[in-house]
């Protein structure tokens, strides 16, 4: 046992023998002083962390012989010997530092003879990625667990939208990406992948035994920190590392930063993020796309996924990024004067679900409400071929006529352009086989309606009551339709038509970022929702608990459809506010109250469980919290993410009456249709009257 100066035992880590390493000039390890200590520690089991300017070595044995050779050569500057101590505790207990350990040893080698090398941050968050989803996460607690890192570092000032767009989006193919699966890797790289994979999940067997004394998210935010300390990422980088990592999971359409921190480091430069799994090949990314769309269940049909890998998405897009073209996220092409986007590229997931709902074929006469681009509609006009046309329109005439020269461009002979009101649909070139609305709506138009010819199908997202909406498949089932096929989707609004579906967005006056979407249907004081949060809040927890994995879907349809407002949406941060996600919440509206979805996380004897609270703001929100807070209980007891999924009519104004309300329905009026949601009793609910 060795003593120091205040007579505290100081107990070494048996099996390590510790150093401290420095160099000339006190600004730590040189890219060539690197190469050869990596080269001489060879023979060594070792690892390593940078500190200080100096580099803090542990070796399986001594390695005094080793450096006194390096200093004779002039390669360090000198080495003083001491006492290692691990971070036990910060890695979960001893059982969570031998897995650390063995990562350690495994990545180190590599790291040091790379120091200096470029994209080292890339590489970082490639193996990083790999663990995580080793370790069981899903994208949520993924986020988590680089919100939890982002409170090590710094602060950053946000960049600019158009920098911000480009580098989330190279962060997001990051985090995507299979490390396995570079076309270019150093030697080592395969190892490496498998090393941290591996960790994932010996990391998350031991949480799931219990034999971690901290929880697996904070455990693996402090590997972040290692591995970007070796990997000698400078701490400005890491830090906006950790804000585009959040950006990707939580956020919406406005920055926000994740540490409460006084901003120290303005954004770097991240035009170079990723280029260690970049191509500048369309057709390959192309494929790359196809084949996670594939694979996720999006693209199912044969004549769907040739159109996908036949159509350049990018040629639509030209003033986006190559890269970004083929990522699975919508590119904005328009917004109005206050910056809201009024027109976009969808995501191509969202592109081909409803493709898959469509269910174009051969021939058919196809008409599409909402130009954009010209993406979708070229992708019609190829599954409408040979003999098929498409007719495709906006009310913007520069969206019409952009529109047009791409889909001229793309040799997409059999599609027209034109300026008009999909809303009331293009009667001049009907009847149509498909009606396609890659616009959402508020209501079902019958002018639309009454333009499809016998057997055709509309498909079109529309809102049911807030924010909640899906994307419906209708057709005829006598004088009503039936949904037959139904998808949770957004889109960006129609406007300026007979269908125009406006919306108010209210900014809350106080700290923060938050806003609340409401519509004109609702029975909201939207003045007094601008100071809502500032009000008395009043905390309910359900005891519904939801596990790694579960929907949130059905309970937001069910409680858009048993409330008077449904729900809104409430992205964005501000003290005080802890909504269910990391973007903001879902909230309940009556006049002057408010109640938002919260969260707490807890574990049980099974696994971790997230139960679902509700808080209430402003006259009236501890009633409304109450009344939210019951009806979650309701579902959740006679229904649940195990029942069957609801089914839907519909019934335009002449013909609503035929759709009458009964038990387990829900009826919506809108001014032009009426929506009945029909929900299931599940097979072994006790309610269950069969």
């Amino acid at each position: 046992m060795d003593w120091n100066d205040e007579n505290l035992p100081l107990l070494a880590e048996k099996g390590w023998w510790h150093t401290a390493i420095s160099f000339s000039g006190g600004d730590g390890v040189s890219p060539q002083a690197a190469a050869a200590l990596a080269a001489a520690l060879s023979g060594h089991r070792f690892h390593f962390l940078r500190k200080e300017g100096m580099l803090r070595l542990r070796t399986d044995r001594p390695a005094d012989a080793l450096l006194d050779r390096l200093v004779a050569d002039q390669v360090v500057d000198g080495w003083v010997g001491g006492v290692y101590e691990p971070e036990t505790d910060a890695f979960g207990g001893t059982a969570g530092m031998a897995v650390a350990h063995d990562l350690f040893c495994a990545d180190s080698p590599a790291a040091l003879a790379e120091t200096g090398s470029p994209h080292a941050r890339e590489r970082c968050v490639l193996l990083l990625s790999a663990m995580h989803r080793a370790a069981g996460l899903d994208p949520f607690e993924i986020g988590d667990v680089w919100a939890r890192f982002a409170c090590y570092r710094p602060a950053i000032n946000p960049p600019d939208p158009a920098t911000r767009d480009a580098a989330v989006a190279a962060m997001r193919r990051l985090m995507n990406a299979d490390a396995a699966q570079r076309d270019t890797t150093e030697p080592g790289w395969p190892e490496r992948v498998a090393a941290y994979t591996d960790v994932g999940r010996r990391l998350a067997r031991l949480a799931h035994h219990g034999l971690l004394t901290r929880g697996l998210r904070a455990v693996l935010a402090h590997h972040i920190v290692f591995a970007f300390n070796r990997a000698a990422v400078p701490v400005s980088e890491q830090s906006a590392a950790a804000w585009l990592a959040w950006q990707v999971v939580f956020a919406d359409d406005q920055p926000s930063a994740v540490s409460t921190g006084r901003p120290s480091h303005t954004f770097p430069n991240l035009a170079t993020m990723e280029p260690t799994i970049t191509t500048t090949d369309p057709a390959e990314l192309r494929a790359d796309l196809v084949t996670r769309l594939t694979e996720s269940g999006n693209l199912r049909t044969p004549a769907i996924i040739k159109a996908f890998r036949d159509t350049e998405r990018h040629t639509f897009v030209p003033d986006a990024d190559l890269q970004a073209a083929y990522n699975d996220d919508a590119v904005a092409i328009k917004h109005d004067g206050a910056g809201e986007m009024i027109s976009c590229i969808s995501a191509p997931s969202i592109v081909a679900a409803q493709l898959e709902q469509l269910g174009v074929r051969p021939g058919d006469n196809v008409l599409e409400a909402g130009a954009a681009t010209g993406y979708n509609a070229a992708l019609l006009g190829r599954l409408a071929e040979p003999g098929g046309t498409v007719w495709t329109v906006d009310v913007d005439p520069d969206l019409v006529a952009t529109a047009a020269a791409n889909l001229i461009r793309a040799g997409a002979r059999n599609v027209t352009a034109l300026l008009a009101d999909g809303a009331e649909g293009l009667p001049a070139h009907g009847p149509y086989d498909r009606i396609q609305f890659t616009v959402g709506a508020a209501d079902v138009p019958a002018t639309v309606l009454a333009q499809l010819a016998p057997g055709g199908r509309l498909v079109i997202p529309m809102r049911i009551r807030g924010s909640i909406s899906r994307s419906f498949a209708f057709e005829a089932d006598g004088d009503t339709w039936k949904a037959v096929s139904c998808e949770m989707a957004t889109f960006v609004p129609l406007r300026k038509g007979v269908c125009d579906d406006i919306y108010t967005l209210v900014h809350h006056d106080g700290e923060g970022n938050v806003r609340l979407e409401t519509f004109s249907e609702q029975d909201v004081d939207r003045e007094a929702m601008r100071t809502i949060l500032d009000t008395p809040a009043h905390k309910i927890y359900t005891g519904v608990k939801f596990g790694q994995g579960s929907h949130w879907q059905w309970l937001y349809l069910w409680l858009a459809c048993t409330l008077p407002n449904g729900l809104s949406r409430m992205p964005g941060q501000r003290p005080g506010f802890t909504p269910h996600f990391g973007w903001g919440s879902m909230a309940a509206l009556d006049g002057e109250a408010l109640a938002y979805l919260t969260i707490r996380e807890g574990q049980d004897s099974n696994s971790r469980y997230w139960e679902i609270g509700v808080i209430g703001h402003g006259t009236g929100g501890q009633n409304l919290a109450d009344q939210v807070a019951s009806a979650i209980v309701e579902w959740n007891s006679d229904y649940g993410n195990s029942a069957p999924e609801p089914n839907f009519r519909m019934a335009t104004a002449p013909h609503r009456e035929l759709l009458k309300a009964a038990d387990l329905h829900f009826i919506i009026d809108k001014t032009h249709s009426r929506l009945v949601v029909d929900w299931m009793w599940p097979e072994n609910s006790v309610m269950n009257p069969r």
